[in-house]
């Protein structure tokens, strides 16, 4: 659980994880620098609960690098995530979720999420319930020709630590650098606990609370940390779909990256005033027109960008 500044509701989440039938469990809250009373909420719980680890980050470094430390200093076999403004719905849902590793085996136990979010949209993650789905497959129905299906949270997934583990190195660069990363981190660890996974099974039952706060991230928006994050994102996406024309979520991507920021006069200023940046973001619109079958009426808005940059 990542925690910065969320002393309004870190009791409820952490009362919800508490209160939960499994009780072999650990606990690990990453304490990303809160200025709020946050920290010593916390410190209430675990001086009555021993479960609870709590990691101090010495400094601020945003939502990627304090879920990545969380997931190193974990001990469990398996890994669930729970942002300190959500909640498990019902008190018999981890041992549910752990009944159901048992019985399948498989790398990640996909779950469903109640929305409390007006804001958000959350499309289900999967496309077939109760069955194993096994690679090549499982990567490919997701993000393959056809553009099946959007799977791009976090924290609707139990997933083995080993998976996650495999997913921070990849990552790396990014952890461990200055940039901080608060916005669409989760869409780069889903994508990647897809690829590195070898199964995975669907529940078809809600277990995720996603509350709606209006101090959260996700609603202080289209700033230029976001902007930042996008164009990590995008780099991080191209690795990771290696410039394989057959994935068609790139071509999507490729699209609607590039037509956003080019009506956004000050996104583009931003971009070409930041070396590091403009080489990026630059770097993977090449790609886009190299790689990807994006059809040429659909290439306009990357090739103004380019032009833009020069």
């Amino acid at each position: 659980m990542p925690v910065y500044n969320m002393q309004k509701y870190i009791s409820r989440a952490l009362l919800s994880i508490q209160n939960q039938t499994l009780k072999d469990i650990e606990i690990v809250v990453v304490n990303d620098c809160s200025n709020d009373n946050s920290l010593e909420i916390i410190k209430k719980f675990a001086k009555n609960d021993s479960r609870i680890k709590i990691i101090n980050n010495k400094k601020n470094h945003g939502l990627l690098y304090s879920r990545a430390m969380g997931i190193i200093h974990s001990s469990g076999k398996y890994l669930m995530n729970l942002d300190s403004d959500d909640e498990l719905i019902n008190q018999y849902d981890l041992e549910f979720l752990y009944n159901k590793t048992i019985s399948s085996k498989a790398d990640i136990i996909s779950f469903e999420l109640m929305n409390k979010n007006p804001k958000i949209t959350i499309n289900n993650p999967c496309i077939e319930f109760d069955k194993i789905i096994k690679q090549p497959r499982l990567f490919k129905s997701i993000y393959y020709k056809n553009y099946i299906l959007k799977d791009f949270l976090i924290t609707n997934k139990l997933i083995k630590k080993e998976i996650f583990l495999r997913a921070y190195k990849l990552f790396s660069n990014y952890i461990y650098s200055n940039k901080k990363w608060n916005y669409h981190e989760d869409n780069i660890w889903s994508i990647l606990v897809n690829k590195l996974s070898n199964s995975k099974l669907c529940v078809k039952k809600k277990i995720y609370k996603y509350n709606y706060n209006n101090k959260s991230l996700i609603h202080n928006r289209y700033n230029e940390n976001e902007l930042n994050n996008v164009i990590y994102r995008f780099d991080m996406q191209n690795k990771i779909f290696n410039k394989d024309i057959n994935f068609r979520y790139m071509d999507l991507e490729c699209i609607s990256i590039s037509k956003s920021i080019y009506f956004n006069i000050r996104f583009k200023t931003y971009i070409k005033s930041n070396l590091e940046l403009k080489k990026l973001f630059q770097s993977n619109l090449n790609d886009c027109l190299i790689y990807y079958k994006i059809p040429k009426e659909r290439q306009k808005y990357i090739i103004k960008l380019l032009n833009f940059f020069k």
